[in-house]
């Protein structure tokens, strides 16, 4: 599932948001827990990840064809159902600002951003996807809440099936699950 939403979608004050909300959908849903999330695929013998760039969040799964209504069911409920409070996003926080940290110490990372920060001054592509550590420290689970919803939704996403599987039957499990 790719999310049209990235860096390019943050204001000051709040960059990295982007980055941040994607973490906060690794940590469970309305029906599938912290443990879960990821758990449930790994036990299916598959594989979960995501990614935050300037102009998409782009989460991906691997598993056996006989799994895709899984899938569907957990981005479907990804989609609308994750609950954002100040305990997660506190207790996220630490890995956001280590990541962040491993950018900083990276030089070519640190020149990309001086690069673009400095050649597109009135452009949204000029923010950093992991945003600035003063901001990152001051997300607040409403911020995070706020940009969870106006960004999240069927008509921002794209939904993307490539593998094994039968066609009819993958479009009726959409429907069902979204």
């Amino acid at each position: 599932m790719l999310y049209r939403v990235g860096a390019r979608n943050e204001t000051i004050g709040l960059t990295g948001i982007a980055h941040y909300v994607e973490h906060m959908l690794f940590r469970g849903t309305e029906h599938f827990g912290l443990a879960d999330v990821t758990g449930v695929i790994e036990r299916a013998g598959g594989e979960w990840h995501g990614y935050t760039w300037l102009d998409q969040t782009t989460y991906f799964a691997t598993v056996r064809s006989s799994d895709l209504d899984l899938l569907l069911r957990i981005e479907a409920d990804r989609m609308t159902q994750v609950p954002i409070d100040q305990a997660s996003v506190e207790a996220e926080r630490g890995a956001v600002i280590t990541e962040l940290h491993s950018y900083d110490n990276d030089p070519a990372s640190t020149l990309h951003d001086a690069v673009a920060a400095t050649a597109l001054q009135a452009h949204p592509y000029r923010n950093n996807t992991i945003g600035l550590e003063s901001d990152v420290r001051s997300l607040s689970a409403d911020d995070a809440r706020a940009y969870y919803r106006s960004h999240y939704a069927p008509g921002n996403a794209v939904l993307a099936i490539v593998g094994d599987f039968n066609s009819r039957k993958a479009t009726a499990q959409v429907a069902a699950a979204f």
